[in-house]
């Protein structure tokens, strides 16, 4: 069950990519591959310092907490800043190349950590909102970083914010019994990709991925 999670992110994500934007080259710029692998790398080895922070012990909002640090501003948020900082003018989709990276790291990671057999609703609930994470936050975060106005800027940045909070929060309410209410949003989070994908692409700036 575990090597599904470990090959559904990166296969997903690369379909979903070549479906909507069969014009963009796919993964051919070799310094993106370097660039990505070692800033997931990094994440991952520092969130590894606070493995013991994810870890379930029955209290929802420890686990929410553990998982937020962890899951959601260590490991893409330090993607996120990485690509910012060092390749704000390359295309936006670069950035999920190397959020695949780290989210495909991270499946290795859980595939060798652990043994444990996932349920049904945990076997397609961390894949998907993985590949939703990979395939919405770029087109939010170019669009925060092109806002010419508080107006325009405070819409997107909340929106990523809230999207990557799906990392921590869709597992605790899985938890407390609350699939039914994860399944519904992540159904409305992929009616939105596509409605987003088909009606209003994000800007493409010069670069590949």
């Amino acid at each position: 069950m575990n090597l599904f999670l470990l090959t559904a992110v990166p296969l997903a994500t690369v379909a979903v990519h070549r479906l909507l934007h069969p014009s963009l080259r796919a993964f051919s710029d070799w310094k993106s591959w370097i660039w990505g692998f070692v800033w997931a790398m990094l994440s991952l080895i520092v969130a590894a310092f606070f493995g013991i922070w994810r870890t379930f012990t029955g209290d929802l909002l420890t686990a929410f907490l553990g998982l937020t640090a962890t899951d959601v501003l260590l490991v893409p948020g330090i993607v996120v800043a990485a690509w910012i900082l060092t390749r704000p003018q390359s295309d936006a989709w670069e950035l999920g190349l190397w959020l695949a990276i780290a989210f495909t790291l991270a499946g290795v990671r859980d595939f060798a950590g652990t043994n444990r057999v996932y349920d049904l609703g945990e076997l397609f609930l961390v894949p998907l909102d993985r590949i939703l994470v990979i395939l919405l936050l770029p087109p939010l975060v170019l669009r925060a970083l092109d806002a010419d106005s508080v107006k325009t800027l405070w819409p997107s940045t909340a929106t990523a914010s809230a999207l990557a909070l799906t990392g921590s929060l869709f597992p605790v309410l899985s938890y407390a019994g609350w699939g039914w209410l994860v399944w519904v949003l992540e159904g409305a989070g992929v009616a939105v990709f596509f409605v987003l994908g088909r009606k209003k692409a994000a800007p493409v700036r010069s670069g590949s991925y």
